[in-house]
């Protein structure tokens, strides 16, 4: 049984948009080489496409190459009505982040990769940052080779 690894829709945008020097895209290569189940929801690809879509360094075809890599590479669950309204109604501030982790609860998600930490307090799954987790297993991991 492989690790199954949620990821943050702000993980990826900073990726595609290079927000973070380079670190999200060393997690997800890192992730990609190891036996892990990476994990996002079909709406976090309409966020993803969306935001995108609206930097001016992206074309149309970059965009749309991104999001085929990630239907092709990752695991999508889908955000359906039951987990909609277990977000709506749950204890979770932000309706975005609850819808987060309600889809990694329901696929069975062993660890949340988010860059708002906050927004899954009620988390009963393990929630760390994209730099924690970089400098915590993808920098430490670089350091032995």
């Amino acid at each position: 049984m492989s690790l199954k690894i949620y990821i943050d829709t702000n993980v990826f945008l900073n990726s595609i948009l290079n927000r973070d020097n380079g670190i999200s895209n060393e997690i997800l290569s890192f992730l990609e080489s190891k036996d892990v189940d990476i994990i996002l929801n079909n709406i976090s690809i309409i966020n993803i496409h969306y935001f995108a879509s609206k930097d001016k360094t992206l074309t149309k075809n970059m965009v749309k190459e991104y999001i085929n890599s990630f239907l092709e590479e990752y695991i999508i669950c889908s955000a359906d009505t039951k987990i909609l309204q277990t977000a709506l109604n749950s204890n979770f501030d932000d309706f975005e982040d609850g819808v987060q982790y309600f889809c990694a609860r329901d696929i069975g998600a062993d660890l949340i990769i988010t860059n708002d930490k906050k927004g899954f307090l009620n988390s009963e799954i393990d929630v760390i940052t994209s730099k924690d987790f970089y400098y915590e297993y993808v920098n430490n991991w670089v350091k032995v080779l």
